[in-house]
């Protein structure tokens, strides 16, 4: 198992305890009575400002009587802090009402450090953003529903949504991104932008790339692979510990690594610095060894040395016809006729054997639909381009076990008829070795 899924799975549980309210009060309940801001000089609201750990959370007055405010949350640590949630009153009382437990969660602030801030970024989750920071490694998050949690004792449990409820639902839910910015002002801090951070990251360079090959020999496993992308972040040269930084699957998704170990990775890099300084975890002073490693931590996965290789460069053209491929796979079993002709013959061009091998190991339903498109393509205008796209199918498949041949060498032969002389020109581009294969692939030539 991932390590990262035990990061995720706290991770929901604190934004299902956002969103049920916990032991969320009353913005009048028992609770530490906010200070009441007077409406500001330059005409603005009047606001009422809550005092969240230390920072000051402003909500508009005039919405208090409809909202329910949490500012408790006595079990949380420091690494990992919720500020506030807020909720829709009616709708968290109409689903506790319901189904046991509250709705109505409209927004919240969230206080992390740089541990728990690393965590998010290799967890990839959903229902929050981060926002600002304090120009340290205290990072502050902005939490928002994934779902709809309005909800009224209506028939059939039908929203109307031309009701003054859901009128009043809609005003409330504009409120979150506006108490945010004043949030981030009223506090000093520092806007971040997480896409940003993490395009920086990206576009470092200095990595050494690896390719992990997760699937098993039997069945053409080396057409799928990994790009591990490692750096040395403690200290660069000879004897500094090797680390993945971030990975791409087959289809170019990018994911950021930091291990889980309840420190933040400059010091946990730094610690494994010197326990191989020390000659302990030798393994983390080659590329490889560090990739293995990465693989049993983030996947779980117990791995032989055979399914890693060093590589000089990223291969970005392999992911992208991976995922070319894909999208006109599925275009052609979704609306086959909106699919142009020629940009299908360009895709099946492009594609090498480990595309179409790696396309093959998901079932065969896209190849019948593929044929007929590319059959339906294979004659028209600028003949000796489709004829080129088609030969370079068949001889990009020509060591398949599956029986990719026969269909596409039956297009062939109806391009030949309509067209000798452009499919001669085709055939002539090829090497030798090449235009044997064809020929003797086609019967009929």
């Amino acid at each position: 198992m991932r390590r990262l899924e035990l990061f995720s799975l706290i991770l929901a549980c604190l934004l299902t305890l956002a969103a049920c309210g916990g032991e969320a009060e009353d913005h009048d309940a028992a609770q530490s009575p906010p200070d009441q801001d007077p409406p500001a000089q330059n005409g603005s609201v009047d606001v009422t400002v809550f005092d969240c750990g230390g920072l000051a959370v402003a909500l508009p007055s005039r919405y208090l009587d409809l909202l329910r405010v949490d500012t408790d949350f006595h079990d949380a640590g420091e690494s990992w802090k919720p500020l506030i949630s807020v909720y829709d009153k009616a709708s968290y009382e109409a689903a506790e009402e319901a189904f046991g437990e509250g709705g109505g969660f409209l927004f919240g602030f969230l206080e992390m450090d740089q541990a728990a801030f690393e965590q998010h970024i290799s967890a990839n989750g959903t229902g929050m953003e981060i926002f600002a920071s304090d120009g340290g490694d205290r990072y502050f998050a902005y939490s928002y529903p994934t779902d709809v949690q309005f909800c009224r004792p209506t028939p059939g449990g039908i929203i109307d949504i031309e009701s003054s409820d859901w009128k009043e639902w809609e005003e409330l839910n504009r409120i979150g991104p506006l108490v945010r910015e004043d949030f981030l002002t009223r506090n000093g801090l520092r806007p971040f932008d997480v896409q940003e951070f993490l395009d920086q990251r990206a576009e470092a360079g200095g990595y050494v790339c690896v390719r992990y090959y997760p699937g098993d020999s039997g069945d053409g496993g080396m057409c799928l692979y990994y790009q591990l992308l490692l750096t040395q972040p403690a200290r660069k040269g000879e004897g500094g510990v090797w680390a993945v930084d971030q990975w791409l699957d087959e289809y170019g998704n990018r994911s950021f690594y930091f291990p889980d170990s309840g420190m933040p990775s400059a010091e946990y890099y730094a610690r494994l610095q010197a326990e191989c300084d020390a000659g302990l975890r030798p393994e983390f002073l080659t590329p490889a060894g560090a990739a293995e490693a990465f693989v049993r931590d983030y996947f779980g996965y117990e791995t032989a040395g055979s399914r890693f290789e060093q590589v000089s460069e990223v291969d970005y053209g392999y992911m992208e016809r991976n995922r070319y491929l894909q999208q006109m796979d599925l275009d052609l079993l979704l609306d086959p006729d909106d699919v142009d002709g020629m940009e299908l013959l360009d895709c099946i061009e492009e594609a090498t054997a480990e595309n179409w091998r790696l396309l093959s190991r998901y079932g065969a339903s896209w190849f019948r639909p593929l044929m007929d498109a590319v059959s339906k393509a294979a004659v028209g205008q600028d003949q000796q381009r489709r004829d080129r796209a088609v030969m370079a199918f068949l001889l990009a498949v020509r060591d398949e076990d599956a029986d990719f041949q026969t269909p596409p060498s039956a297009v062939l032969l109806a391009q030949e008829t309509a067209d000798p002389a452009a499919f001669r020109a085709a055939l002539a581009e090829l090497s030798e070795e090449d235009r044997a294969y064809i020929q003797k692939a086609v019967p009929g030539l």
